[in-house]
């Protein structure tokens, strides 16, 4: 864009004819909405679900703006902004997305609707995909969980942003996430990874405002799906009635194609998108960890297991209490190594 500086872009040109408005002078941006915290925490259900209703979009995982920051604040100079669009579509290949971001559509985007700057660019990102338009929006967002570390950055760039966390037991995350190639290869790491996450929240909260955020369990999202999502629903001013119609559609149709997940549905990790919510998927480290597994989970993530409502078998003494830091070194190299040696093998 030469000569112009894209953070700075204020076009004057005519919208399209039908320009949809909200006030009678400009269009009003829809809320953003973000769904973070561990991986394996529920997000992307949530997410599915939220997508059945009306005027709200929760785009798949884009995973580039933590790590971009400093190139959506200096996305002005041109070799800043040529590096965000490679950076961003690098993400969206890796989340399975269909379509790419280019500069062509990002100015026509920000003409449109006569926007600008590091929020013009993510909701330019996150209406991509999106079957609704984007003026037509009440709530847009995505669903990366490990935004969670990034929610200071989020807040500069969206002060209106609505934050949902996703929280389960960690030792059904740990049980779950350490089978995925993305996740931690020792179950220990595993937990310290949740435990920072769950920290991370906890510390934003004392910079998100209470009527901006909410928590919601995966737990009672499977157990009491519809108080869960009423719940929810309210929270993104809607009602009960929308929540049982988004539920209703989930269990009779099974389908996620129509909510933007089908792609990621086909991945070995979300093979249960489409199922019903149940109890059954609660308490699965009950079968498949064993006593002493459990214990060295509990012992890293009982502080915030306490926090949430998850009662360990007993109280355990942290690592760091007996000042056995060695063990939590043996732990992160141990587990380096074989994310290493798993990466080597293609996994």
């Amino acid at each position: 864009m030469d000569g112009i500086l894209l953070s700075k872009l204020r076009l004057s040109e005519p919208l399209p004819t039908g320009r949809p408005s909200r006030t009678t002078d400009t269009v009003m941006q829809p809320i953003p909405v973000f769904i973070l915290g561990s991986g394996r925490s529920g997000t992307t259900i949530t997410s599915s679900l939220l997508n059945r209703f009306p005027r709200i979009h929760i785009a798949k995982e884009t995973g580039y703006i933590g790590l971009c920051v400093p190139l959506l604040k200096t996305m002005d100079v041109r070799a800043s902004f040529e590096s965000l669009i490679k950076e961003t579509n690098a993400w969206l290949e890796s989340e399975q997305w269909e379509k790419r971001a280019s500069e062509e559509g990002f100015r026509e985007f920000c003409t449109r609707y006569d926007i600008s700057g590091p929020a013009a660019w993510i909701h330019y990102v996150w209406q991509l995909e999106s079957p609704v338009p984007w003026h037509e929006l009440e709530y847009v967002g995505d669903n990366t969980p490990l935004y969670v570390m990034a929610i200071p950055a989020l807040l500069e760039f969206f002060p209106n942003a609505r934050f949902i966390h996703m929280m389960r037991d960690p030792r059904d995350i740990v049980c779950s996430i350490s089978k995925m190639k993305f996740g931690a290869e020792d179950l220990v790491a595993a937990a310290l990874e949740w435990h920072t996450y769950v920290g991370c929240w906890l510390m934003a909260e004392r910079i998100v405002s209470v009527e901006h955020r909410t928590e919601v369990r995966y737990e009672d999202l499977c157990v009491e799906p519809l108080a869960t999502l009423t719940r929810l629903a309210e929270f993104l001013g809607r009602n009960q009635a929308e929540a049982v119609a988004a539920l209703e559609s989930h269990t009779t149709a099974g389908k996620v194609e129509a909510t933007g997940f089908g792609a990621v549905a086909g991945l070995s990790h979300h093979t249960r998108l489409a199922e019903p919510l149940s109890p059954a998927r609660v308490g699965r480290f009950r079968k498949e960890l064993t006593a002493e597994q459990i214990r060295s989970i509990e012992e890293i993530a009982q502080y915030g297991m306490y926090a949430w409502g998850y009662q360990p078998e007993k109280f355990h003494q942290h690592p760091l209490m007996r000042g056995n830091r060695l063990y939590l070194l043996r732990v992160m190299l141990r587990d380096t190594a074989r994310r290493v040696v798993r990466r080597l093998r293609g996994k």
